[in-house]
């Protein structure tokens, strides 16, 4: 569920806290409000406000879930002007003419961002800007004796019964991530657009649907991970990381979580921050862009959020735990990137998902 941010709190302690960006020029021409979409917890709130003191804009912030709610949204009229769309998503919606592509002489802070994540296969011409990579695969408590390290821990019914009495798992409410995760332990690519391939991933879901405790991909890394609600969880590693930092101890200097690339293989993902090509206030929504893109901005949203950026600037800064989460060369090279599906094919996905939600 999208969730509005109250911004205001925190102005009058944070006048000197972060990044400085822009001449007073630049400022005075900046428009009054920008409307940003992002997913749940995944930014540091404080650069916000920061941003809105230092520069005079009011953000409207919303949240969003998945990919797949922000694009609906999206389709159903929703005025924003910056976006945090995923790789498969950015390709999609660039196809559609839906994103703005981004002036490069007011963002130059670009200059920080490595090569290779700017090289990307999603978004050839650069009309959006990295902001996150990482993976999903397996989060698990240290308290278990036997880590998992195969999607069987997810849908193999024995091994999902013997989680389950340890302490319950969550999986991804997630289209893309769960089937893909489930296509992935048959052997499959998350991208099959074979529905015989499809209605396997299901009927391997459904067999042990009944026994999961939760179908959340918003917010477990805050709540059922720090609070122990469950001993396993579909995961992506910044998220694993997240919950990581907020359970560190004297006990585990380094949290209570770790994480784990299945051996069948996981799902990769770089995120973009995007202008929207019905954005009216394209010039204030780059301002804000390369404000988010200062190295030591950048370091502070990796530390709140668990999530590791291509900021090239920032990596001295950023907590050395979330390095921790990363896929080793070994994982990566088990990775598979979310494709964007055609629309026959997304019927045929959205056909199968609402079946595992209604029998899940």
């Amino acid at each position: 569920m999208a969730k509005r941010l109250v911004l205001l709190a925190l102005i009058a302690a944070l006048s000197s806290t972060f990044a400085p960006l822009g001449a007073p020029s630049q400022a005075q021409q900046l428009d009054n409000v920008l409307y940003v979409y992002n997913w749940g917890d995944y930014i540091d709130e404080e650069l916000l406000v920061a941003y809105e003191q230092q520069y005079g804009v009011r953000i409207v912030y919303d949240n969003y879930a998945t990919n797949e709610e922000m694009f609906a949204k999206l389709q159903a009229g929703a005025q924003y002007d910056v976006i945090f769309p995923s790789d498969y998503m950015v390709a999609r919606m660039l196809a559609l003419g839906l994103i703005a592509k981004i002036t490069p002489e007011n963002v130059p802070n670009r200059k920080f961002l490595d090569e290779q994540s700017v090289d990307s296969w999603y978004d050839p011409e650069n009309y959006c800007v990295p902001y996150t990579w990482g993976a999903s695969g397996i989060a698990y408590h240290v308290s278990l004796e036997e880590p998992p390290n195969s999607w069987a821990a997810l849908f193999d019914p024995e091994q999902v019964a013997k989680y389950t009495a340890l302490g319950g798992i969550n999986v991804m409410d997630d289209q893309r991530e769960l089937l893909g995760a489930a296509l992935q332990y048959l052997g499959y690519s998350v991208n099959s657009t074979e529905r015989a391939e499809l209605e396997q991933a299901r009927n391997t879901i459904l067999r042990v649907a009944s026994e999961y405790r939760y179908f959340n991909s918003a917010d477990y890394q805050e709540t059922l991970l720090p609070a122990r609600e469950v001993i396993l969880s579909h995961a992506w590693n910044g998220n694993a990381a997240k919950a990581a930092l907020l359970t560190r101890s004297e006990a585990y200097p380094d949290g209570e979580w770790r994480f784990v690339i299945p051996k069948e293989g996981g799902l990769r993902f770089q995120e973009s921050v995007c202008v929207t090509a019905s954005s009216p206030r394209k010039a204030t929504a780059e301002h804000f862009i390369n404000f988010l893109l200062e190295p030591e901005n950048a370091a502070r949203i990796s530390n709140a959020i668990g999530y590791l950026n291509p900021n090239v600037g920032a990596r001295d800064l950023v907590d050395p735990l979330l390095k921790k989460f990363l896929p080793s060369k070994e994982e990566l090279a088990r990775l598979e990137w979310i494709r964007p599906l055609e629309s026959d094919a997304r019927r045929l996905w959205d056909e199968i998902w609402t079946e595992i939600r209604i029998g899940g």
